[in-house]
């Protein structure tokens, strides 16, 4: 399996290099690539089996060195990282003709004609330029770990501009009564404990998934989790007792292996919270034509603190965002909404008693 990742990364068999390539392998997982041309899902592969057939042997392995580095903080972002290079490399063989990619073949012409097809194909902003941040991240990291000049093609001028007051792409969050409602369709334990545990820590899903039994330690009538947040950061966090109560139920006579599993005994992943979510989310008739996600919950958890009046610091705490506008990105929304609210409705007292004339059936014209 790894036969051809070790010739690409070493030229020769190297047990060191062989141990990394594996942790690499694992750390980013799987994926179903789609076929760009049919939209299909195909089979599920290892991400870093897909870049060592995209790329050339020289440019994976800076990609390698790239996506080992600590410039990429969390597991999640590496596999990110790691999809947008290889949508990059797609692009390149459908759009240039080059059958694998390589650093040298992308020019500022080429990030260009990148940008255009995305456009036409009405793809958000946001991800078109964080394909590009990923490509310029790249492209920086090699050229400071080999020390030798490398012209980045990616520009400020070729990224798309993004309005940070602009709402309409913002994770939606539900309202409280909502998320009883998602809460009430789950069909057993598990599925309540999953959407549930992700709510209560607002925690991401790779960190939930991750999340391990063992790291459960009992203190007196207490039961608290370590957990491995963004950036490998660890975290206690004390479980309050209805959700043990859940947990107790959910994991059953189980005393080691990961904390969340699906109803047929397999380690819950993001793609297989995602689709529980969905579910529940449908039945439950929320977010109409639009995906219940577990950033959803994230986003839901430190909006409902924010209504609570909890403190915008303490609220960042929670949360664990490094900078503070990161977390006045989840409730900016609600300040604005209601800032809006309020602005329209003092509007009508201009003109309320003027109104009448239109809308009473009872006035005359």
């Amino acid at each position: 399996m790894t036969s051809d990742i070790e010739i690409r990364s070493a030229g020769t068999v190297d047990r060191s290099v062989e141990q990394q390539l594996l942790h690499l392998r694992d750390l980013l997982g799987q994926v179903a690539p789609r076929d760009p041309h049919t939209r299909r899902l195909g089979p599920r592969r290892w991400r870093l089996e897909l870049l060592a057939e995209l790329c050339t042997t020289e440019t994976f392995r800076h990609v390698v060195s790239w996506l080992s580095s600590t410039l990429i903080a969390s597991a999640g972002s590496k596999r990110d990282y790691a999809d947008d290079i290889r949508q990059w490399a797609v692009f390149l063989q459908d759009e240039e003709g080059i059958a694998q990619f390589a650093l040298e073949d992308v020019s500022p012409g080429v990030v260009r004609a990148y940008r255009e097809r995305e456009e036409r194909r009405k793809s958000s902003p946001r991800t078109i330029k964080r394909r590009m941040d990923s490509l310029s991240s790249l492209f920086t990291f090699t050229g400071w770990a080999t020390g030798r000049p490398l012209i980045n093609p990616v520009t400020k001028f070729d990224k798309p501009k993004i309005d940070p007051n602009d709402l309409t792409t913002a994770t939606p969050v539900l309202e409280v009564d909502e998320l009883q409602a998602l809460l009430d369709h789950a069909g057993t334990a598990r599925q309540m404990f999953a959407a549930a545990l992700i709510y209560t820590l607002a925690g991401r899903v790779s960190e939930c998934c991750t999340a391990d039994l063992s790291k459960i330690r009992h203190e007196g009538d207490q039961r608290k989790l370590d957990l491995r947040r963004k950036g490998g950061k660890g975290r206690i966090f004390t479980l309050p007792p209805r959700l043990c109560a859940l947990m107790d139920t959910a994991v059953g006579d189980r005393t080691t292996g990961l904390l969340l599993l699906d109803d047929n005994d397999q380690p819950m992943d993001r793609h297989a919270v995602d689709r529980l979510l969905n579910r529940l989310g449908q039945a439950a008739g929320v977010l109409p034509g639009r995906e219940v996600t577990p950033h959803v919950l994230r986003a839901s958890k430190l909006t409902h603190m924010h209504d609570d009046g909890v403190p915008l610091e303490e609220i960042q705490r929670y949360a664990d965002h490094a900078h503070v506008q990161t977390t006045l990105r989840y409730i900016r929304q609600r300040d604005d909404e209601a800032l809006k609210a309020k602005h329209a409705a003092a509007a009508v007292a201009v003109y309320d008693h003027l109104v009448d004339r239109f809308t009473d059936p009872r006035s005359t014209s």
